[in-house]
């Protein structure tokens, strides 16, 4: 596909928040663009349409429906390599979701720009590890996630620390609601995937064939992984014998979970570079905690104030939301998480008036929780200030 088959003009505004700024890439399914997030102090992201083949109208409803379900649980993932989901929408015949915005170079580049023909056991491992590492945080959901389509392609190395990423879930198949439908590429994605049936060692399969690739330069053809010695390549012994196992052909012949995984390739003892957390990584954590307190309070208001509330749910995020009470003016809480100096910022917004800052919190520093609660009272009774009310509030 071709940057002919783009559909939106830099520039083009969507959702009244996502400005075009450009092309990225496209394909069969959709496109990908550069974008800046006009709510959030032009914070640059990635927005990915997807296009809706459904005709009929109850095949639409269902494709949205499943489309909107899965993109609220991927927005409520919080790991290191597992890029931030900020919000979703449907416009015309197509899915959007916009994501973090990640400067790297993707696994098949690096292999293509530095494989002879593949690369070092030392480096496969380690994103091997970090990839484990998130494919076990996924796996521990109920109902379980599984990514799908684990590949080289699927793998970035973001530039500034070297952290691996997994990109590209498979979303898109929420866009077809046939029965038996899936998700993956043909070589890494096992025999249970490709029969729609899809578990958590379908995505230990795909590492396998990922790591069988990384080190031989050649792209895996189903089920077929000949010996590391064919190519002219030197792989410990050990080493290839865990990957042999992660590609069983079926899931009761290979590993059954990413710790087991994770503990034979480490039992290795290879020196392999791992990144560090950072701070940013540590905020995001706090920004979890702080939520859960948040809406606890929020969920109080949404049935206190049930006749009067605009909010109908709270989001699996805190990125950019606003509640809203009315009665009869719009009266708005903003919330605004601001990496730049790791804080979450509170407005207030009453009609078209220009937000005021209410707080500015700092989960990662002692004392968050008060103001928390503190930031909420206000709220209230402010709202009920504009009324011209006064419940004699006992909220907190």
């Amino acid at each position: 596909m071709g940057v002919g088959n783009f559909t939106l003009e830099p520039g083009t505004v969507l959702d009244g928040r996502f400005e075009i700024v450009k092309p990225i890439k496209a394909g069969g399914m959709g496109a990908v663009y550069e974008s800046k997030d006009r709510m959030v102090n032009d914070r640059i992201c990635a927005l990915k349409q997807m296009l809706d083949p459904s005709v009929r109208t109850e095949e639409r409803q269902i494709s949205i429906d499943r489309f909107l379900s899965e993109v609220q649980v991927m927005q409520s993932l919080n790991h290191p390599s597992i890029p931030k989901i900020y919000s979703s929408f449907v416009y015309e015949n197509s899915f959007f979701f916009a994501m973090e915005y990640i400067e790297g170079r993707d696994l098949a580049t690096i292999l293509k720009d530095e494989g002879n023909p593949g690369l070092s056991p030392e480096q496969v491992v380690g994103w091997a590890l970090q990839t484990l590492d998130a494919l076990k945080y996924l796996h521990s959901h109920n109902p379980v996630i599984t990514h799908r389509d684990i590949k080289p392609s699927n793998l970035l190395l973001r530039s500034r620390d070297q952290r691996l990423m997994l990109i590209d879930f498979g979303i898109s198949r929420v866009t077809n609601p046939t029965d038996g439908f899936w998700i993956g590429t043909p070589g890494y994605a096992p025999a249970e995937q490709q029969q729609g049936q899809p578990e958590p060692s379908s995505d230990i399969y795909a590492l396998g064939a990922s790591m069988h690739e990384l080190l031989t330069g050649r792209k895996p053809e189903d089920w077929d992984f000949p010996a590391f010695e064919d190519f002219g390549v030197k792989v410990p012994e050990n080493l290839a014998q865990i990957i042999y196992y992660a590609l069983g052909t079926w899931p009761e012949d290979r590993y059954a979970s990413a710790e087991n995984m994770t503990e034979d390739l480490k039992s290795l003892g290879m020196m392999v570079s791992l990144p560090q957390v950072s701070r940013e990584d540590r905020f995001e954590e706090a920004v979890v905690k702080l939520k859960e307190r948040l809406y606890v309070h929020l969920n109080g208001l949404l049935q206190r104030y049930s006749n009067e509330c605009h909010t109908p749910y709270l989001p699996q995020n805190l990125d950019f939301f606003e509640f809203t009470l009315a009665y009869p003016t719009p009266f708005s809480l903003r919330i605004v998480k601001s990496v730049a100096d790791l804080s979450v910022k509170f407005y207030e917004r009453q009609g078209i008036l220009e937000p005021s800052l209410l707080e500015s919190v700092k989960p990662m520093e002692p004392g968050w929780e008060n103001k928390i609660d503190r930031v909420v009272k206000r709220f209230v009774s402010d709202y009920e200030s504009s009324k011209g009310g006064g419940w004699g509030l006992s909220l907190f």
